[in-house]
C-alpha cells in the first residue's frame, strides 16, 4: 500500500477516486494551455466551475507526487492514468469506505467465514481481524466470524488488499444454523 501519504484530502480522494473510475482519461488538443481545464470539464462534474482552479493544481499534485502519469500520445492527445502508487492509494480509500450491504429480507442462512493465516503474516492477519470487526461481523471464535448476508466481494477484497491467499488461507461457507445463534440474531437484531 501506499505509505506516508494522507487519507484526510477530500480533493485528493475526490480526484483519484474519479481517474480509477473512468480507468484512463483521454483528451484530444493536448497543447492548448487550458488542457486541465477541458480535462476537468470533461471528466469532473463541476456546473458552476468554482473547483476547477483548485482540481487543476490538484492534477499537478497528484503528478508531482507520482499518484498518475500524464502522458502525450503520439497522436496528440493526452492520457492521465493512475501510477502503482495512485492505484494504491484508491485502494487505500475503498478500505477507508467499505460497508456492507445489508438486504432487507434475510434468507436465514448464516456465512460463516474461518481464517488460518501463517505466522509469517502476522501484521495481515491482525489487520483482516480489525477490519472484518468494524464491518460488523459477529465473532463466534478467534477466527471464526458469521455475518447474516453475502460477503463474498468484500472478503476477496480485503485479501487483495493484505495479500492474503484466499484459497489457502479462507474458508468460507453458509450455514441454516450456528452455535450462539440467539447472540448472533440479537447482535445484528435479526
Amino acid at each position: 500500500m501506499a505509505k506516508g501519504f494522507i487519507l484526510k484530502d477530500n480533493l485528493t480522494k475526490d480526484t483519484l477516486l474519479k481517474i480509477a473510475s473512468y480507468g484512463l482519461m483521454t483528451l484530444a488538443a493536448s497543447t492548448s494551455p487550458f488542457f486541465l481545464s477541458n480535462l476537468i470539464k470533461t471528466y469532473f462534474k463541476d456546473p458552476n466551475g468554482k473547483l476547477a482552479a483548485k482540481r487543476a493544481r490538484k492534477l499537478r499534485e497528484l503528478q508531482r507526487r507520482k499518484l498518475i502519469e500524464i502522458k502525450e500520445m503520439d497522436n496528440g492527445s493526452v492520457r492521465v492514468t493512475l501510477s502503482q502508487n495512485g492505484k494504491d492509494l484508491v485502494r487505500q480509500y475503498n478500505l477507508q469506505d467499505m460497508m456492507l450491504k445489508k438486504p432487507k429480507h434475510w434468507d436465514g442462512l448464516w456465512r460463516i467465514m474461518t481464517y488460518d493465516i501463517p505466522g509469517s503474516q502476522r501484521q495481515a492477519s491482525m489487520a483482516l481481524s480489525r477490519k472484518i470487526r468494524s464491518l460488523g461481523l459477529y465473532q463466534l471464535q478467534k477466527s471464526v466470524w458469521v455475518y447474516p448476508y453475502d460477503i463474498i466481494p468484500e472478503i476477496e477484497f480485503l485479501c487483495a488488499i493484505f495479500n492474503i491467499d484466499i484459497d489457502d488461507n479462507i474458508c468460507y461457507f453458509k450455514a441454516s444454523d450456528i452455535p450462539r445463534e440467539k447472540e448472533a440474531r440479537k447482535f445484528f437484531n435479526i
